[in-house]
């Protein structure tokens, strides 16, 4: 098979833009066709896994040779999904991969690729903040990167914590408050400005992620 269509089972705008803006034109140059799916509307809310299992269920079901599906969906206030619950002393990227892997275990299919985002969107955005005030003309984020990284310190990007009031988003908000109202169009952005080859090199489990997409038309 010369092509590969994927059907991208998301959480919202941020993430439909996400990958209409920077992961599409990556894959499409080898031949992987993204077309992604928000299953919530507007900016917040919580993608329940009924309603993701519901739909990844009906896509396997009726799919050909060189359609697949995948999720893109945060750890952050994940609600009762497979495995959700965390283990004492467990590495948060061991946490999204056995969730991951659990998810598989319900929908044993390998036209299913289940993906977990650590621990939100946002953790892409805060890669590099330096790239933040671009998106806000009007002067609002100038202060952005320096009270940022004081936030955040060295810790990388996917490991800062999924708090009410640290989370990546809650971090971002805290120094640009409009950021909350502008998610949608700010945070794929600033991701798409900071770049894939940056993104991958901060973030493994959103490298590995890319990497098993890439791979599919191999496995077509």
């Amino acid at each position: 098979m010369r092509f590969v269509t994927l059907r991208l089972l998301c959480e919202g705008q941020t993430e439909e833009r996400f990958a209409l803006q920077v992961l599409k034109p990556h894959l499409n140059a080898l031949h992987i066709f993204i077309k992604p799916e928000p299953l919530r509307k507007g900016n917040f809310g919580i993608v329940s896994w009924d309603k993701l299992r519901r739909a990844i269920q009906a896509d396997v079901g009726r799919s050909r040779e060189h359609e697949y599906v995948t999720t893109m969906v945060d750890l952050y206030r994940l609600g009762k999904y497979p495995g959700v619950e965390a283990k004492p002393g467990e590495h948060p990227r061991d946490r999204v991969a056995r969730i991951e892997s659990e998810m598989a275990e319900g929908l044993p299919t390998r036209k299913f690729i289940p993906y977990i985002q650590l621990h939100e969107f946002e953790a892409l955005v805060l890669v590099d903040v330096e790239k933040i005030p671009a998106q806000f003309p009007d002067g609002e984020a100038d202060q952005a990167p320096k009270e940022l990284r004081e936030s955040i310190g060295d810790t990388e990007p996917e490991l800062i914590d999924d708090g009410n009031l640290t989370a990546p988003s809650k971090r971002i908000i805290m120094a640009v408050p409009t950021y909350s109202a502008l998610k949608a169009i700010a945070g794929p952005a600033i991701a798409g400005s900071i770049g894939l080859s940056k993104l991958r090199a901060s973030c493994p489990h959103f490298h590995d992620w890319l990497t098993k997409l890439e791979g599919l038309r191999a496995e077509s």
